[in-house]
């Protein structure tokens, strides 16, 4: 056949409709970018990238995790320094030497405030994987587990077998798990090079050999940027003041202590508040000092769950409550103790009734009906850089559009095949 000087044969053409839709098919990959055409992540399809802030959730087995605290680089510049080497076994059987230098994982979990003896387990996120946590350890493994630095591995190391020799513990450092910012990660070296650091792995887990032979490299995860960490035990159930009003002068100081239930609860750590600290202001350890005229709410909040008890200071209708004897102990011991129960009896139901009126009428909720509150307490930096989101790769529009235009080649060579054979007969 001919189209304007050029004579292809049936066959031809049909080659030419493959390799134009090659062509195509090849264009499309390239428009899609190179996380189309290749991938450098764990198996997740995404590239991982050093993570600029690490955040510090903790929870229960079951239930959501509450973020405790936010670290940057700068943060981490002012907890203490940990420089040291560890060895791993990768996947190829090869000795893995890394030097590096990070902060201690019980260091940052007692600055966060989290007990670690509460902790159960650990769930490591990274910026490679879109959904989920890429590594869970125990706590007992992670931890409690004693961990080592071989010097003498990679030269104790039989490549044959696949295994170490005699030789390979002598000399062995203790070490423990660190979040290392810098790091430099070498394989068939046998000493760590301090010389020169690697920050586009951050944040890496580090934590050594319980032995010189097993296979951990993969659980050394890179591109940490979140750490939540199960505690055991239970959650807090409820919590609750000795007092819930305070009637005081400016300038006395009153102590309210809060109970957190169960008794065996792990985390009873609180978060106390002010409504307004130019009437009554709030210590962390609940002392209170009235500051100002007028009326205030203290908060006392739990840390895990959000459970919240209030105490009101200096309320409208507990001036009443005073005078009626009634919420005050300097008015206890002024009035006629010896006076029939009977009438002191009214007299607190009265002042009671008045000033849950009048907290009715200043629109504050009673302790009692103030119920549990979804907050969420936690600590950031000010200079805290959220960490970048990676975009999602629409897959399906790309070979949308490959199958659109196979179907339209093959569906125009037939029709132009058919009018070719009209013409040659």
């Amino acid at each position: 056949m001919k189209l304007r000087g050029l004579d292809l044969k049936p066959g031809q053409w049909k080659a030419a409709a493959i390799v134009l839709m090659l062509i195509i098919l090849f264009g499309l990959l390239c428009i899609a970018g190179p996380g189309m055409a290749s991938t450098t992540g764990c198996g997740s399809g995404m590239q991982g990238i050093p993570a600029d802030t690490l955040t510090i959730k903790i929870g229960y087995f079951g239930g959501p995790y509450y973020t405790k605290k936010v670290y940057t680089l700068s943060d981490f510049d002012k907890l203490p320094q940990v420089k040291q080497a560890y060895n791993f076994i990768d996947s190829m059987n090869a000795v893995c030497v890394d030097a590096a230098t990070g902060v201690k994982l019980t260091n940052l979990l007692e600055d966060a405030g989290i007990d670690v003896n509460s902790v159960q387990k650990f769930y490591f996120y990274s910026s490679d994987i879109k959904k989920g946590w890429y590594q869970s350890l125990d706590k007992s493994y992670l931890l409690d587990t004693p961990r080592y630095y071989y010097p003498n591995l990679a030269s104790s190391w039989d490549y044959e077998k696949g295994t170490s020799t005699a030789e390979a513990v002598y000399g062995a450092v203790r070490v423990d798990p660190i979040i290392a910012y810098k790091d430099n990660w070498q394989r068939y070296v046998t000493e760590p090079d301090f010389s020169v650091y690697d920050t586009s792995t951050r944040f890496r887990l580090l934590f050594g050999q319980a032995d010189p032979d097993t296979k951990t490299a993969t659980q050394s995860v890179k591109w940490v940027h979140a750490i939540e960490v199960m505690l055991g035990g239970m959650p807090p159930s409820e919590i609750t003041l000795d007092q819930s009003n305070i009637n005081k002068k400016v300038g006395s100081t009153v102590r309210l202590t809060a109970t957190v239930a169960p008794y065996d609860a792990t985390d009873k750590s609180v978060i106390w508040s002010s409504s307004d600290p130019d009437v009554a202001t709030v210590d962390k350890t609940g002392l209170v000092t009235i500051v100002g005229p007028g009326t205030a709410t203290i908060t006392v909040s739990t840390v895990v769950g959000g459970l919240t008890a209030t105490c009101v200071v200096n309320g409208q209708g507990q001036e009443i409550a005073v005078s009626a004897g009634a919420g005050s102990q300097e008015n206890e011991e002024t009035e006629n103790p010896d006076g029939p129960p009977a009438a002191e009896d009214n007299r607190q139901h009265l002042a009671n009734k008045d000033t849950n009126d009048a907290i009715s009428e200043a629109g504050i909720t009673p302790p009692e009906q103030a119920g549990n509150q979804p907050w969420r307490v936690f600590e950031m930096s000010p200079d805290a850089v959220p960490l970048q989101q990676i975009k999602k790769q629409n897959t399906l529009d790309i070979y949308a559009a490959v199958l659109f235009g196979v179907l339209f080649l093959f569906g125009s060579g037939k029709i132009y095949m058919e009018y070719a054979r009209e013409v040659a007969n």
